[in-house]
């Protein structure tokens, strides 16, 4: 049995929990382990370039929560740590469960509602300790006054690579709510219909048929369902002694049965393990993305920059005496634009934008006059000055709406890598399973 202590520890997503060394997990899946190893870094060096490469082109775009984010990601990566999160209602036997899994009391529980006041990490490592694997106790969902514990739970959950749903008995309109809002984020579940020790093999026969509804495998498929008892009920047993007279009975508590859900995890983690740990970290460097080209969005807007180039090119034109020189300020006042926008951000419509450049050069030189000393100003001067500002309004629009339409194109592009990853897996994986409903959605 390994040593208990808590400590502070970050998740690698920017959540911070406390934290409880675990026991390790028997030692016939150490080959599974060593093959998950193997696996996982076919992806590592992908995910590591994306990380570190666009922390250090958009350093000074990034927030400093955002660096400390990304440098928790990268920690994540090198560690090799699999995040799996234990969440549900009250009373469904989470803490249980993780017990069970740990093969020891680590957690307290009890028959009262919200025993579990904090979201505690647990190390769950094989005897190599080559992948940290982390448990994720988290409070029930439904807690009488606790909103703010189970949105911390909520927010755990989301942050892990895999979620055990725990349930115990037929599942309720909240935990449906709560898998479909999981889910939205792409999260990867176990459904674990704990407790079965409490109904009747017919009941429990029909609990797990309704769990295979229509409208439930929209959210979970029938294979992602597993049965366990993390904490059963005591026995009465009666022992007869060596002499056969004396007869006595006692309650002996069963032993946790939670050996097809941990062979799950496991044969989970073997498939696809690479993959969940690659592809959540990846999630949140898109978050990170789509943060950052949020606020530049925010920041170019159109009085910020385009409204000074329209004043000095309608300046310039009014000044200008010649056509040509027309031509050249419209030509040099757009591209200066467009490389401003543009800067380090992707875009894909380059050429169109290139197109457009070169029309609102040409159109004013067409509409420009040779008016040499004289500086006498026409109706024709102050239509050009109007095309030419409409032609810089559309450059600025259109540049910007292709910046945001490919907030992820680029040689650092989170969403790419996640695309690519996920078209690695099997087909029955669950995160194909995952991208084919979002796809569907």
């Amino acid at each position: 049995m390994g040593d208990r202590h808590s400590s502070n520890i970050d998740l690698g997503y920017g959540h911070t929990a406390r934290r409880r060394s675990g026991i390790s997990v028997s030692s016939s899946h150490q080959s599974a382990r060593d093959d998950l190893l193997c696996e996982y870094f076919m992806n590592i060096e992908l995910v590591r370039d994306r990380l570190i490469g666009y922390q250090k082109l958009f350093r000074q775009e990034l927030e400093e929560s955002e660096t400390q984010r990304i440098e928790n990601l990268i920690s994540k990566i090198d560690r090799c740590t699999m995040a799996i999160a234990v969440f549900g209602k009250v009373s469904t036997g989470k803490t249980s469960l993780v017990n069970a899994l740990l093969g020891d009391r680590l957690g307290a529980t009890g028959a009262i509602n919200g025993v579990t006041q904090d979201v505690i990490t647990y190390d769950w490592q094989p005897t190599s300790k080559k992948i940290n694997l982390q448990l994720i106790d988290t409070q029930g969902i439904d807690e009488i006054d606790g909103a703010i514990r189970a949105a911390i739970a909520l927010d755990a959950a989301k942050q892990a690579d895999l979620i055990l749903f725990v349930i115990a008995g037929a599942m309720t309109r909240l935990e449906q709510e709560a898998i479909a809002q999981l889910q939205s984020c792409a999260k990867p579940i176990l459904l674990v219909f704990n407790k079965t020790d409490l109904y009747t093999d017919l009941d429990r026969q029909v609990i797990h048929q309704s769990l295979q509804s229509a409208e439930l495998q929209k959210l979970i498929s029938p294979s992602e369902i597993i049965l366990t008892v993390a904490e059963p009920q005591p026995l009465r047993v009666r022992v007869q002694y060596a002499d056969r007279q004396d007869r006595q009975e006692i309650w002996e508590k069963p032993k946790p049965d939670v050996q097809t859900l941990k062979s799950r995890i496991l044969d989970l983690l073997n498939l696809e393990g690479k993959s969940l740990i690659s592809v959540n970290v990846l999630r949140s460097l898109l978050e990170i993305q789509r943060a950052v080209i949020a606020r530049y969005m925010q920041k170019m807007a159109w009085r910020s920059i385009v409204a000074p180039l329209f004043l000095v090119q309608a300046i310039a034109l009014l000044c200008s005496p010649w056509q040509w020189l027309d031509a050249a300020i419209a030509g040099s006042i757009s591209s200066i634009l467009g490389l401003s926008l543009v800067n380090k951000y992707p875009i894909q419509k380059g050429y169109i934008w290139l197109l457009l450049i070169l029309g609102i050069a040409v159109l004013s030189g067409l509409m420009g006059s040779d008016r040499g000393a004289d500086w006498l100003i026409t109706a024709q001067n102050l239509a050009e000055i109007l095309i030419t500002a409409i032609g810089l309004s559309m450059l600025a629009h259109g540049i910007l709406r292709d910046i945001a339409a490919t907030t992820t194109s680029g040689k650092f592009s989170a969403e790419n890598s996640i695309s690519e990853i996920i078209n690695t897996t099997p087909t029955n994986s669950i995160l194909r399973r995952l991208d084919t409903a979002r796809s569907i959605d």
